[in-house]
Formats: C-alpha cells, structure tokens, sequence
C-alpha cells in the first residue's frame, strides 16, 4: 500500500475537485441551443433542470456522465496512490466540485448524481436504503430540499448499519456533509407545483 504524504492527499483534493467541476449540463443544454440551466429554471446545472430546459437526451447526457466524474476521479487517483484513504479525499472533493465548479464561477448542480455514481461503485446496498428514507421524507415534509438534506445526513448512519469499511465509510461521511451544504441554500425555497 502507498504511503499517504502530503502531496497525494493535495493531487487527491485537487484532481477530485477539478474532474468533478466538469460542467456536464452547460455543455449538454448549449450543445442543444437550450437556455444555460445556471439562469434558468431552478439554476442548478444537473440533470433535472437541464431536463426541464434541454428535454430526455441532454439530461440522461448530463446524468450520466455526472455520475461518472467522481468514479472517474477516484479510480485515475487510485492508479497514482495506492491507498484506500485516497477514496474519501478524492470522492468528496469530486461531488464539491460538482456543487461548486471552479468552471463555472461556482454554480453547480446539487450533487446528488456524482455521489449517486461513487455509491454504486462502493457502497450499492445504501442506495435503495436512502432513496426509501427520502422517500418518506418527501411525503411527510412535502419539501424536497428538507427531504434531501436529512436524506443525506442519513447516509453514514446507513453504512454503519451495512458495515462499512472506514476508507467507505469516512467517503459517506464527506459527500453527507457536502449534500447537506448545498442543500442548505434551498432549505426555505418555495416549490412550484
């Protein structure tokens, strides 16, 4: 196993940030003469405003390669350092830079699918467990901020319960805090029926 210094853990941060930055919906709604989702619609850059602004194909597009950033970023980082601590640095900075992207004047999107895609690779069983809790949420809230956040907050309780591992488990502590952060700012948004 490599050792883990200094440098690795700042190429870690750095490289999860900048491949999660990656501004898929802005490319994906502009490849399509769609408004920028950054000034429309909800202004968050994922797949469901670019959906809502760019139809089907530009939002699966967006979704799926939002999903595949932070895999994309742990697995090119692994192939450097070979340690399993690489995972939690380099996932969580990967889902903050989808958030938050240095490309786009730190307008992004929620991160809910750059965590969703590090999830199916390391922890898939938490997956379902969480989308039921949000689930319940939402009905009993009605608030889909609300929902979320506690959703995310929910998510290192549920892999203490499925026994993950600490590198996984630090990994769900880290994109918990980022999605409770970004949900943040919508938490008194009034959503249109």
């Amino acid at each position: 196993m490599t050792a883990l210094t200094v440098w690795n853990i700042v190429l870690a941060i750095v490289a999860g940030y900048l491949i999660g930055s990656f501004p898929t919906g802005v490319i994906a709604a502009r490849a399509v003469n769609a408004p920028d989702p950054r000034t429309s619609g909800s202004g968050h850059t994922g797949g469901s405003n670019v959906l809502r602004l760019a139809g089907w194909p530009a939002a699966i597009i967006t979704a799926v390669v939002d999903a595949g950033k932070g895999v994309l970023a742990v697995w090119l980082v692994l192939q450097v350092v070979g340690n399993p601590w690489i995972v939690p640095l380099t996932g969580t900075a990967a889902v903050a830079g989808h958030c938050w992207p240095v490309y786009t004047r730190y307008r992004g999107g929620m991160g809910v699918s750059t965590a969703a895609g590090l999830a199916l690779w390391f922890f898939p069983l938490a997956i379902p467990i969480v989308g039921v809790f949000y689930y319940l949420l939402l009905r009993m809230l009605r608030h889909q901020a609300r929902a979320a956040m506690i959703a995310a907050a929910l998510i290192p309780l549920v892999l203490i319960v499925l026994r993950a591992g600490l590198p996984e488990l630090a990994l769900g502590v880290g994109m918990s805090l980022v999605l409770v952060a970004r949900y943040a700012g919508d938490f008194n948004r009034e959503y249109e029926d």
